[in-house]
């Protein structure tokens, strides 16, 4: 957030007056505080691109930004040999910098995709900030294979702004709006291809700080899980065996852990769900059932339907209202 004010101001953006008062409240306390809620991370930048008009506003920010500003995960992306142990190491240690968001790695034949999802509540979408850290991916992986590296394409869920011959100039590739992810897609041999710029020695060494950081991280369990079932939704894998095998414990392990917080997996799965039905509703501008299957990890649009009646107690046309009245 520091960098984004700092962009903000070398843009002319005054993001108190396009940023509603609460979210400004938290922009004040942004120099002194050490942390923030993750929420407010997507929604300013939100506010930001819808009150200033700037479609490309997450991918400007993410080319302006200091690569190497993040934290200390950002200082691991130097020395990584492969792209795949760039995304790995990430994976492994993003949530000490934000829990807002989550990264997959998905296989399709020839192809890869870093996949990226926002893990919180938002009022009006995570749609910049997606753009922001998938462009940020796009750096780290032109820092290990060179400037001159493009992807296959870009996929966003969201619609696409009016102009986005920046994201164009970007990424320069083909850009899929309206997809069912938002992802960087790239030939598959790309995730192994060695760096010339790898050492091995001081990745090790900043990783230890990292693991002496994170050990005495707060556990908490509950989040783990729910980040889990979200990311494993859309690929039907959101079982309590799948999500136990990666947290790294016996099913039996999840279900007693889960028993000692007075819930049970099918109580996260659902809440999950719901959470997951209400952002789509709220953001997607014409939301229909079958992609609302697909994000809930159905097959059938029956099947969501039937969700939004029994876990949600309203349908689909209920839900499309109030979307569009948050919406205007």
């Amino acid at each position: 957030m520091r960098q984004v004010l700092q962009f903000a101001a070398a843009n002319g953006l005054d993001l108190m007056a396009l940023c509603p008062p609460d979210l400004g409240n938290w922009l004040g306390e942004v120099g002194d505080a050490d942390w923030i809620p993750a929420t407010v991370a997507v929604d300013v930048m939100q506010a930001a691109a819808l009150g200033s008009g700037r479609g490309d506003l997450g991918v400007a920010f993410a080319m302006w930004s200091n690569l190497r500003g993040f934290g200390p995960v950002s200082l691991l992306w130097d020395h990584c040999s492969t792209v795949d142990e760039a995304t790995r190491i990430t994976r492994r240690y993003l949530h000490l910098e934000t829990s807002a968001l989550r990264t997959h790695t998905e296989l399709d034949g020839d192809e890869a995709a870093i996949r990226h999802f926002v893990m919180v509540p938002t009022r009006w979408g995570g749609s910049q900030f997606l753009e922001a850290t998938l462009t940020l991916e796009l750096r780290i992986i032109r820092m290990i294979l060179g400037e001159d590296w493009r992807p296959l394409r870009l996929e966003l869920e969201h619609r696409a702004p009016d102009n986005y011959r920046y994201h164009q100039s970007v990424f320069r590739c083909p850009i899929e709006f309206g997809a069912e992810r938002c992802a960087v897609v790239f030939p598959r041999p790309d995730l192994d291809r060695p760096s010339v710029r790898g050492n091995t020695n001081v990745l090790r060494f900043i990783e230890q700080q990292l693991l002496q950081t994170d050990a005495h991280w707060p556990d908490d369990f509950l989040s783990q899980v729910r980040q889990l079932v979200a990311a494993s939704l859309v690929r039907r894998s959101a079982n309590l065996d799948h999500v136990a095998g990666q947290i790294g414990l016996s099913r039996q392990s999840v279900q007693r852990r889960l028993a000692e917080h007075g819930v049970k997996f099918s109580d996260l799965l659902d809440e999950v769900r719901m959470r997951v039905a209400e952002e789509y509703f709220r953001t997607a501008p014409c939301p229909n059932l079958t992609v609302l299957a697909h994000r809930l990890g159905y097959s059938e649009a029956s099947a969501a339907s039937r969700f939004l009646r029994e876990r949600m107690g309203t349908g689909a046309r209920s839900l499309r209202r109030r979307g569009h009245r948050r919406l205007s």
